[in-house]
């Protein structure tokens, strides 16, 4: 008799309450005005509504019909054409980040995100004790790089950062050998300096990280508000609905700076709340990973892992000036369609291996 499959029902619980929080932080932040925009809460529901089918979906479809080469490549090609189209044909001030489809607009290098994970899973279970050999590492290598460089070429150094931690970490959980993660860091390192100076907005960012009180009202503007946010709080913050930073003093209040008004409705214990909810998603992200039956179940909920709680990590240190500011969106709560749906998608991967575990 087969065994009857459980997910993790915390985990699961986790995922919905952050999801659902986020929509009432979001309507907190766009109803803050006095001539409210319903447009960003309809919006974000319909993703929330969209991420949660495709959660379900991904939830109960056997993940392994995923490891099949026809699979992975067009899942990692459609990709990349993505990210080609979104770079030759975007539109607006977000030039080579969105595909603008009318109605509504996406963004690939979400998708992108998801599609490495798929790809590296695979490929690395493939290649398995064989992956320290250079030639088994350049084909990965090269796919890697080729969506990477068309983030980039979209002006998002944030997003092809956190795709290529995403791949150190599964990298790393497949046993390559210290020697290459050294090389890579050799290559970064320069790479992130030149990819850093040849914008001037970029080097603006990276001295007010270090000095956000050099010009509290230009360039550290934002990371001061922030902060004025976060500390206003107190221990049990302002109420919902009440905060004061929202209106039009903290930029980007329903996006990437969202856990700044967390901090000051809810306080430090929304906070601690908040950030406890990514670490059991670590935890049981981790648990079912070691758990999995097979390797490429292992890579598969490392790499979800990663993408979650790195990219919440990174969000909450730029929000609290421990970071230089990035575009990346607090994973399930940030205003924004494509975050939201794909991070969805990805904890549905999740949940999928779960409930595989022996």
């Amino acid at each position: 008799m087969p065994r009857q499959l459980h997910y993790d029902r915390l985990l699961c619980l986790t995922i919905l309450g952050l999801t659902f929080f986020g929509l009432l932080m979001v309507f907190s932040v766009t109803a803050a005005d006095g001539d409210p925009n319903p447009t960003f809460i309809i919006k974000q529901s319909v993703a929330a509504f969209i991420g949660l089918g495709l959660m379900r979906f991904l939830m109960f479809r056997d993940y392994h019909e995923l490891r099949n080469q026809k699979v992975v490549f067009g899942v990692v090609g459609a990709a990349i054409v993505l990210l080609a189209l979104a770079f030759v044909v975007g539109s607006g001030a977000r030039t080579g980040r969105w595909l603008d489809l009318g109605f509504f607009s996406f963004q690939p290098s979400e998708l992108a995100k998801l599609a490495v994970i798929v790809f590296l899973a695979y490929y690395l279970e493939t290649y398995g004790d064989r992956i320290d050999n250079i030639r088994s590492l350049a084909g990965g290598a090269i796919v890697l790089a080729a969506v990477c460089l068309l983030i980039f070429g979209g002006r998002d150094l944030g997003t092809a950062v956190a795709i290529m931690v995403i791949a150190a970490v599964m990298l790393w959980t497949a046993g390559l050998q210290l020697r290459w993660f050294l090389v890579g860091i050799g290559v970064a390192v320069p790479l992130g300096y030149l990819a850093t100076i040849v914008e001037p907005y970029r080097v603006r960012r990276f001295l007010v990280f270090l000095d956000p009180e050099a010009d509290p009202l230009g360039a550290g503007f934002q990371v001061m508000q922030s902060k004025i946010a976060v500390g206003s709080g107190g221990l049990l913050g302002q109420g919902l609905l009440l905060g004061r930073q929202k209106m039009r003093f903290l930029p980007e209040a329903h996006t990437d700076f969202i856990f700044g008004v967390i901090g000051e409705e809810t306080g430090l214990v929304g906070c601690l709340l908040v950030v406890s909810a990514f670490a059991f998603i670590l935890w049981r992200g981790l648990h079912a990973s070691m758990r999995a039956p097979d390797a490429f179940g292992r890579y598969l909920a490392v790499g979800v892992t990663a993408m979650i709680v790195c990219q919440a990590m990174i969000n909450v240190g730029v929000v609290l000036s421990m970071l230089p500011t990035k575009g990346l969106p607090l994973p399930f709560i940030s205003y924004g369609g494509s975050s939201l749906m794909m991070s969805l998608a990805g904890a549905g991967l999740l949940l999928n291996v779960s409930q595989h575990a022996d």
